[in-house]
């Protein structure tokens, strides 16, 4: 099983937002996780956002234990690098100009990978616009 993860499932356990059984049971089950480098930076920006908003520094314990976890759901995850391979996925793929720069990167990145995987890549996100543009790129998106 192949899935490709987007920041906001992984945001949305780190910062409790959803149950973290939700994240366990779409993780748990991939012997293959991808991603973008894009979600490494989302996820951090996101913690560290998130702390401020709480008053709590961006560098102080609360943010720490947070990155600590998402350093741990990083390392089992296979990035690929922003580069002119995605560039040229989202030149080909014109639906890719009705959504968010970001999101573009995703499904990119997603498809990058369809093109070196036998398995269906299933994508999963918690983004409304995301598991739109990843319906419209073939994927199935999870959670259902």
């Amino acid at each position: 099983m192949v899935r490709y993860f987007d920041s906001s499932i992984m945001l949305a356990s780190i910062l409790d937002q959803q149950p973290r059984g939700l994240l366990a049971l779409l993780w748990d089950p991939p012997e293959i996780r991808l991603s973008s480098t894009l979600s490494k930076i989302e996820c951090m920006i996101g913690v560290r956002r998130a702390g401020t908003m709480q008053k709590l520094a961006p560098d102080g314990p609360w943010c720490l234990e947070r990155i600590r976890l998402l350093d741990a759901y990083l390392e089992e995850l296979e990035c690929k690098r922003v580069d002119d391979d995605i560039l040229d996925i989202i030149r080909r793929n014109a639906f890719l100009a009705n959504c968010r720069s970001l999101d573009a990167i995703h499904v990119a990145t997603a498809l990058y990978f369809k093109a070196y995987q036998d398995e269906t890549i299933q994508v999963v996100t918690l983004d409304s616009r995301m598991r739109e543009t990843a319906g419209k790129a073939g994927f199935t998106v999870l959670p259902s």
